[in-house]
């Protein structure tokens, strides 16, 4: 399931996201990332399926501090009623 990830809430190494619908971002809102590096200010992302013609950056750099803000992200959760 989709959880809405909140600001101050830190991601994984590996974790599924999502931008949310109502991002302030101009990607995608269907395409899924996976996440690649994680830092104490920010993490990055590339896309789990790669596009072969594109344009886009393949790696993507969110700031902590926009989620909640200017971004809207979400985390695959396999855990189900927490």
């Amino acid at each position: 399931m989709w959880k809405t990830l909140n600001h101050g809430e830190n991601v994984s190494m590996g974790d599924t996201l999502r931008y949310g619908a109502h991002s302030n971002s101009l990607v995608s809102k269907d395409e899924l990332y996976i996440v690649v590096k994680i830092e104490q200010h920010y993490f990055e992302i590339i896309p789990k399926i790669p596009h072969e013609n594109t344009t886009e950056p393949r790696r993507k750099v969110v700031r902590y501090l926009d989620i909640g803000y200017n971004l809207l992200v979400e985390r695959w959760s396999d855990q189900r009623g927490s």
